[in-house]
């Protein structure tokens, strides 16, 4: 009659890796993002749309950089640019009309390329849009909160809002700049 105890070495090949521990190892530890940043900025943008359903804006939407929370409301960082340009597929993609504002007068012709988007001289003076993408970056202990909204230029009644957050993890993988940014907090 076989012995009950099973040779040692059938045993270690009907095992995982982890001994036949079946949770994941302390090394699986913070879990890899399972979004990208752009899928951030998809949420937000739909949660903008959501907001907006009675009221969808007649003219193009503008879409600014989102900034710092703080005194100046002007510091960007390379995540509220990066943001910010998700914002114009995303909200595209949902039927939004969108205007951008940085394209310039002129399509400029120069050895290093053919460049049509300005952030100097060239861009129009006479920007004539009614609508505007805005958005605030907040800093808490384990990442950032990101808050959007529409607004009329000429009223500033607010016509869409959509808030989110984006854990530290998912930042750091996307952009490895943010964990700097991130430090000095």
């Amino acid at each position: 009659m076989p012995s009950p105890v099973a040779d040692s070495n059938e045993d270690s090949a009907m095992l995982p890796a982890t001994g036949g521990n079946y949770l994941p190892s302390a090394t699986d530890y913070p879990p890899r993002p399972t979004k990208p940043l752009s899928d951030y900025a998809a949420d937000l943008a739909f949660q903008l749309l959501q907001s907006m359903q009675y009221m969808l804006p007649e003219q193009p939407v503008a879409i600014s950089t989102f900034v710092e929370f703080d005194q100046q409301l002007s510091n960007t960082t390379a995540v509220g640019n990066q943001l910010a340009e998700h914002m114009y597929y995303q909200m595209q993609r949902l039927g939004i009309p969108v205007a951008d504002i940085k394209l310039s007068r002129q399509i400029r012709v120069t050895p290093a390329g053919d460049l049509v988007f300005s952030r100097g001289s060239y861009l129009d003076t006479k920007q004539q849009v009614n609508y505007v993408l805005a958005g605030t970056i907040l800093r808490d202990s384990a990442g950032l909160v990101v808050n959007a909204r529409v607004m009329h230029m000429r009223t500033k009644a607010v016509i869409g809002s959509a808030q989110l957050h984006i854990p530290d993890f998912v930042l750091t993988m996307t952009n490895p700049v943010y964990a700097e940014w991130s430090t000095e907090y």
